[in-house]
């Protein structure tokens, strides 16, 4: 793990919190308060919130923060903090906290995060900086975006899709939809060029993985790390009924799935993705794009604020 020394109290410092209303059904609401007046205690004078209206906006309003020195907070699930820390990402040298709110928060867990409001607020005003890799994404529009966590196509996007419609549910969504998708799921035909070599194959599905972590705390590849400076692509093969699958998701919690014969890991620096139109492809919970993309990794560019 790469981490770089920051100093010891930062009171001085503005804090600027981009908060999500809507992630984890308001909980970035409920939590932010208990974390400001944690960082009051601690000294802190000039905190400032403002509620992201779009990802754009949230991704605008980071950069802004960051450009004048802030520590900016991403507070809200993983999805808010890809887009705070893109706007991070636009000024070199600015720091990223984190106070996840969201339903599924596997970046903070992959971090070693805490929950509670005022060890959050120890972690912003006393920890390290960690030095974390992110994945760039070009999508058919010839556009570029940021991914921190993974990106995914298959059942699990498709799945995805339906938590996100499904966000009334909170956490449990995460186990009903990946059932409900696969009932009437078919594996997908998907070219795969890593590293330069083509691969087509019959998948239920693929992930680029930076983190490894998603879908509220399954260890879906467990070889990946956010500062290992390495893609790691999971391919899970189509000759299984989907039906099969259950038993790999429960495994996931704790990564033992990897064993099975039709799950292969592939480490890589660079990954294209092509595959049927239809298919939604998904970075880090959200929808991003339809088939091809290309994934890259930029290693060492985000310092995130983690325990010490």
């Amino acid at each position: 793990m790469s981490t770089g020394q920051g100093r010891t109290e930062r009171g001085e410092q503005p804090i600027v919190a981009v908060i999500n209303p809507i992630s984890g059904g308001g909980a970035a609401h409920k939590q932010w308060p208990a974390v400001a007046a944690a960082l009051a205690e601690r000294g802190y004078t000039d905190i400032t919130e403002i509620e992201s209206q779009s990802s754009a906006h949230a991704t605008e309003v980071a950069a802004a923060a960051a450009a004048r020195g802030a520590i900016t907070v991403a507070v809200g699930g993983d999805g808010h903090i890809r887009d705070v820390a893109e706007g991070v990402l636009h000024t070199p040298g600015a720091r990223l906290g984190i106070a996840a709110a969201g339903r599924g928060n596997d970046l903070a867990r992959h971090l070693r995060l805490p929950e509670d409001p005022v060890e959050i607020a120890a972690v912003i005003a006393n920890g390290v900086y960690r030095m974390v890799d992110v994945l760039d994404v070009e999508v058919p529009d010839g556009s570029s975006h940021v991914a921190i966590g993974n990106l995914y196509v298959g059942l699990d996007s498709v799945a995805t899709e339906l938590i996100n419609d499904l966000r009334w549910m909170g956490p449990l969504a995460y186990r009903v939809a990946p059932v409900l998708t696969a009932l009437r799921w078919k594996p997908m035909k998907v070219r795969l060029r890593i590293d330069g070599e083509v691969r087509d194959e019959l998948a239920h599905f693929v992930v680029v993985a930076n983190s490894g972590d998603y879908g509220h705390g399954l260890r879906m590849v467990p070889t990946a790390s956010v500062d290992s400076g390495r893609l790691e692509v999971l391919i899970v093969h189509g000759h299984v009924h989907s039906l099969q699958l259950a038993p790999l998701m429960k495994e996931a919690k704790v990564g033992a799935h990897v064993g099975r014969e039709y799950v292969e890991i592939v480490s890589a620096s660079h990954v294209e993705l092509i595959g049927d139109a239809d298919l939604p492809v998904h970075t880090d919970g959200d929808y991003l794009s339809a088939p091809p993309v290309s994934v890259s990794i930029r290693p060492g560019v985000l310092p995130i604020l983690v325990a010490r």
